[in-house]
């Protein structure tokens, strides 16, 4: 079992990452703190991909990209 490289908790088998998620919150809180213009950036990122066009965008994205990865599996 990997554990956090910030604090040493164990992680599930399920993370990809070496950080736990209380870890990076701590983190990007204190980047957000350091740094008004990032955090101001991430708001507006947000606010743009909450939009309705943008959210049938990415619905349209995943669902072909879901398509082609089950067209190469059915190739195969």
């Amino acid at each position: 079992m990997a554990k956090c490289r910030e604090c040493g908790k164990d992680l599930p088998k399920t993370y990809i990452t070496d950080i736990c998620l209380e870890c990076s919150k701590a983190n990007m809180k204190k980047i957000f703190k350091e740094n008004p213009e990032v955090k101001q950036a991430f708001m507006e990122t947000i606010e743009e991909l909450r939009k309705p066009q943008n959210v049938k965008k990415m619905a349209d994205d995943t669902v072909k990209f879901m398509q082609a990865i089950q067209s190469a599996q059915i190739k195969r």
